[in-house]
């Protein structure tokens, strides 16, 4: 019984291939997006503006041969713009005879669009800056606690004036990162940009992830700012304690003379109230959580 359901298998196996075989020795006719490539480009020169960048072919061929038209490799439709600068305008069929791969093995019916307008300009360059595509979405209880550094931070860009004109940067590729939660480093390809051509083609990112974490920082002296030399401002208390929240081993660096915290005279001279709010400034990627106490009882004096 085994035997027999082997044979049968192999039987409809063979069915199969035979048919796929017959299949495609038979003629087709399909439709294909090509894009452009220009050759025989002068020395320094380049395409700047196109009417396309791409061109539907309609084609008729053996099957066999449109099947490796869409497995192979990706195919271009070349064209020659003859060491010539300025603006030219060509039919689109009068470039066959350099596509061997295209009029060889198939029958063109039509190309849309049937023409193509385009100018060969001067390349020049440009400095630009690279700025970042990529979100990130960090494992719970963690953080980015540095900025993020993009080297190289800026690139030479190549390419004709009338599209180098419109261009200010350029961003790494469009990417999401989860459950991020150690220090990230990874090198990113750029977006590109047609008809420019870059200095470098990938920059790398990287970034500092720590665990996040509060901590309460003791007795942090509070400074009095812009008190007139005629005046005399005396806070109650001199001191506060304050939490925060950030990266465990940044905080773990952070002591009470890592914190500035202040009352400006002004400040308190318009509260009507006795009591005024320090203003706290911290390190960087650092969150201020609370302050004990929040409003401080003040006295002005007069000599």
């Amino acid at each position: 019984m085994k035997k027999k359901i082997i044979t049968i298998s192999f039987i409809s196996f063979l069915s199969i291939v035979l048919w796929v075989f017959v299949a495609l020795s038979q003629e087709f006719i399909t439709t294909v997006e090509i894009p452009i490539s220009f050759s025989e480009l002068p020395k320094n020169y380049s395409v700047g503006t196109s009417s396309t960048n791409q061109i539907f072919i309609k084609i008729k061929g053996k099957g066999w041969e449109l099947a490796k038209l869409f497995l192979g490799s990706r195919e271009e439709f070349l064209i020659s713009a003859h060491r010539r600068i300025g603006r030219y305008k060509n039919e689109l069929r009068d470039f066959l005879d350099i596509n061997p791969w295209l009029s060889s093995n198939f029958q063109v019916l039509e190309i849309s669009p049937a023409q193509i307008e385009y100018e060969v300009e001067k390349v020049n360059s440009k400095r630009v800056k690279i700025y970042r595509n990529f979100s990130i979405e960090f494992k719970q209880g963690f953080a980015a606690t540095s900025a993020v550094k993009i080297t190289p931070e800026f690139i030479e860009l190549y390419g004709p004036s009338s599209i180098l004109q419109n261009i200010d940067s350029v961003k790494t590729e469009s990417k999401i990162y989860q459950n991020i939660n150690e220090n990230f480093s990874e090198q990113l390809q750029l977006a590109d940009i047609q008809g420019v051509i870059f200095s470098v083609t990938k920059c790398n990112v990287e970034f500092e992830v720590q665990k996040i974490v509060d901590k309460k920082i003791e007795s942090v002296p509070v400074e009095l700012r812009n008190v007139p030399e005629s005046k005399d401002l005396t806070l109650f208390p001199g001191k506060v304690d304050i939490v925060l929240r950030g990266g465990i081993n940044k905080l773990g660096k952070i002591t009470s003379d890592s914190i500035k915290a202040f009352v400006n005279y002004w400040k308190a001279l318009k509260s009507n109230e006795g009591f005024v709010e320090p203003e706290i400034i911290l390190p960087e990627f650092v969150t201020l959580i609370a302050v004990e106490p929040k409003k401080i009882e003040y006295i002005i004096k007069q000599y």
